[in-house]
């Protein structure tokens, strides 16, 4: 696919039985009785870099799309179409493709990775802004999340609406996490000394969870980890050395809920360094933000009264 300054996914998604049903604490988790639901959404992605008090960011687009998934299935299609750049043309173009996957089950989270970013711009103290049109970021990577009270927190009822959580409910995480990362710099840039950084990381995680219903219609929840992981660029892993690189990654919401459809708004922060624990002054971070309403139903068409 070529790389364009909006983006295109359509997904088939095939989750396993680590998605599959479980049981359940009836007190604190309900279940929509409809067998099927579509999601239309308004949302942004972001990959970037923070180096010492620089930032350099892309002018990522703003995406709408539409999600359909059956029930206790393994069907859920998904189409994400980017309309229009967010910030205007003085903040250069960026060509990207993102591609994120974010799966709940009842004791299992999965995220997936791959974005790929090119043309990024600084905005410098004098309000000049500089642009880096060659700057290339890339991000590969995967992480998985146990919930341990997923019996009585439900994930699903937090960040994709598909159930409803009755009672407040917390549960501690435990992660693991994969990441190959590629920055390229641009001549001129004071980044690095290097042309280009590429690094593989491997590490663990832990936090914490927590739903709060404020009433029966309206929910907040959030989940927040931190970790280390291991790792060094790829030349200098085939000499055995190894450095330790903090991690963070938050996501939360807030969602309206009725008999037959939910409304919300979710966000995600996924943050790592480049630079290790002793110079903690390069760090990649993803940011994903989105509004959605999800409608719930039986039957695609409507059966005619004879």
């Amino acid at each position: 696919m070529r790389s364009r300054p909006y983006l295109l996914l359509l997904s088939f998604l095939i989750m396993g039985k680590v998605f599959g049903q479980t049981k359940v604490d009836t007190a604190y988790i309900e279940a929509y009785a409809e067998k099927m639901s579509v999601t239309g959404f308004v949302s942004t992605n972001s990959l970037e870099i923070k180096q010492d008090h620089a930032y350099y960011k892309p002018n990522y687009p703003i995406n709408v799309g539409l999600d359909f998934a059956i029930k206790n299935t393994v069907i859920d299609l998904e189409l994400a179409y980017g309309i229009a750049p967010l910030r205007k043309k003085e903040f250069g173009k960026t060509r990207s493709f993102d591609f994120q996957l974010h799966r709940y089950g009842r004791h299992f989270v999965l995220d997936l990775f791959y974005q790929n970013y090119k043309g990024f711009y600084q905005e410098q103290k004098n309000t000049e802004i500089k642009l880096y049109p060659n700057m290339l970021v890339r991000q590969i990577g995967a992480e998985g999340t146990y919930i341990f009270n997923g019996d009585k927190f439900s994930a699903r009822a937090a960040f994709e609406q598909s159930e409803k959580q009755l009672k407040s409910a917390g549960s501690f995480v435990l992660g693991g996490a994969i990441y190959l990362d590629k920055i390229a710099f641009e001549k001129d840039q004071p980044v690095s000394d290097q042309n280009y950084i590429q690094n593989l990381q491997l590490g663990g995680s832990m936090g914490y969870a927590y739903s709060w219903p404020i009433n029966d219609r309206w929910l907040m929840s959030g989940m927040a980890t931190g970790g280390i992981n291991v790792g060094n660029e790829t030349e200098l892993l085939q000499k055995v050395k190894i450095r330790a690189y903090p991690t963070a990654f938050a996501r939360g919401s807030a969602g309206y809920h009725k008999s037959d459809w939910a409304a919300a708004f979710s966000f995600l922060i996924n943050s790592k360094s480049l630079s290790g624990l002793q110079n903690n002054s390069l760090n990649l971070t993803s940011i994903s933000m989105q509004l959605s309403y999800v409608k719930h139903f039986n039957n695609l068409f409507r059966k005619r009264k004879l």
